[in-house]
């Protein structure tokens, strides 16, 4: 009776885990099952033009996604009660993204000259501006910050399955990679056309002209996260954008490859931690300091225990691995995959401590610090050394940026535990 108490009690986060658990799972399963595909089809060299524009395109998701991945999903989780309010945060929220889109459109295309040098990456570029699209249409921080995600997963793992399955059907040689990009730009925008319907059907979401002020508060509120995703793209996705003007595409392709792999077991573990930020975000309110840091802590000895376990796999099987997603001919990538293997565990205990932790502490700020500085250390060391070590370092300074990220958020929250001590005594 107790179990089912729990489980009754527990409901929403334990759909919500589940949810993320499938989209994730959807999400890190099909690029890596076309990944064999598309590597054997159009070669090394190919997919290394094609990683390089995605990266660019990943800018743009970067800058439209703002910070109200957590910033909204927040504000959502605390008010999930209140329709009329709701409906300011979408409306706001979504003017804000698709303003960023245009600016940053702008930017970008000023900007081609210099970073989308030959026809291939401009054709690339351009048809892959339906994902950023497609992305800003579907709003995954409302459903998760009211934690209904089943609705967006169904929608999402339909629609991705499709054009994954076109991926097979319509790319059958070298010169057909240029299409890549447009057939997930087609899964994008069909998943946000329907997710946004889904919103208004399921949420009473009303579509109306914010305020300049109710836009305000969200820019204001997404601006410190904002800053902290800025902070982790330098080491996340600066990588492949920088080696691109040291080493030739076919060993880029070689790289991302690996950084493919290592970004699809680190999206295995997003489902614990997304699903936990709207709960924990809701079940501080009300909570002393002490508390809330003592939940936190007991939270990451739980994760550090659950995926260490696949970062030792992860070391041990490299060649397997490589093998089985690459094919042969990549001894690179499989010393690659090793170097960037503690990333996994690292990333998500950054995660737990940042964003589950000091975010919903309200100490974004603090956490963007260690973010900025981390990011900052790697593109510097990346640019230094990849002249010398080539993608070796661009593998280093991913894990060289998650450990100094890991040092600085242990050691503010001991200063924060201790202060909560002292404050309690």
């Amino acid at each position: 009776m107790n179990i089912k108490r729990k489980i009754e009690s527990h409901k929403s986060l334990i759909e919500s885990f589940f949810s993320l658990s499938i989209l994730n799972g959807i999400n890190v399963l099909l690029p890596l099952l076309t990944l064999p595909y598309i590597l054997r089809v159009v070669g090394a060299a190919n997919y290394g033009i094609y990683a390089y524009v995605y990266t660019i395109i990943n800018y743009l998701l970067l800058i439209t996604a703002y910070g109200f991945n957590l910033s909204a999903t927040k504000q959502i989780a605390q008010n999930r009660d209140n329709k009329e309010q709701i409906n300011i945060i979408y409306n706001a929220t979504m003017a804000c993204r698709i303003g960023l889109f245009i600016v940053a459109l702008i930017f970008f295309v000023l900007l081609s000259p210099l970073l989308l040098e030959t026809t291939d990456k401009k054709f690339l570029f351009y048809m892959g501006l339906g994902i950023v699209v497609g992305d800003i249409l579907n709003p995954v921080w409302l459903y998760q910050g009211m934690e209904k995600m089943r609705f967006i997963t169904i929608v999402n793992v339909v629609s991705k399955v499709v054009f994954t399955v076109l991926i097979f059907v319509l790319i059958k040689e070298a010169q057909h990679f240029r299409y890549i990009t447009l057939i997930n730009s087609s899964g994008f925008l069909l998943a946000g056309v329907v997710s946004t319907i889904i919103a208004k059907r399921q949420f009473g979401i009303s579509f109306s002209l914010p305020r300049i002020q109710q836009i305000k508060i969200q820019l204001k509120e997404g601006l410190t996260l904002f800053g902290t995703t800025i902070g982790t793209n330098l080491y996340t996705n600066a990588n492949v954008f920088i080696l691109n003007f040291f080493v030739d595409s076919s060993t880029l392709g070689m790289y991302a490859a690996a950084e493919k792999i290592i970004k699809g077991f680190q999206s295995l573990t997003s489902p614990i931690t997304q699903a936990l930020f709207p709960y924990i975000s809701n079940k501080f309110k009300g909570q002393t300091i002490h508390d809330q840091i003592d939940q936190t802590q007991k939270i990451l000895k739980n994760i550090f225990g659950i995926f260490i376990i696949p970062t030792i796999l992860i070391f041990a099987g490299a060649a397997f691995l490589i093998t089985i997603f690459c094919g042969d001919g990549y001894d690179i990538s499989v010393v690659l995959l090793r170097i960037m293997s503690p990333v996994v565990i690292i990333g998500t205990l950054n995660y737990t401590l940042g964003v589950i932790g000091l975010v919903n502490l309200n100490e974004q700020k603090s956490f963007f610090q260690g973010v900025v500085f981390s990011g900052m250390v790697s593109v510097i060391f990346l640019s230094i050394t990849a002249s010398h070590w080539g993608v070796y370092s661009a593998a280093l300074a991913m894990l060289l940026s998650e450990l100094l990220l890991l040092i600085f958020c242990s050691v503010k929250f001991r200063k924060m535990k201790k202060n909560a001590n002292g404050y309690k005594n």
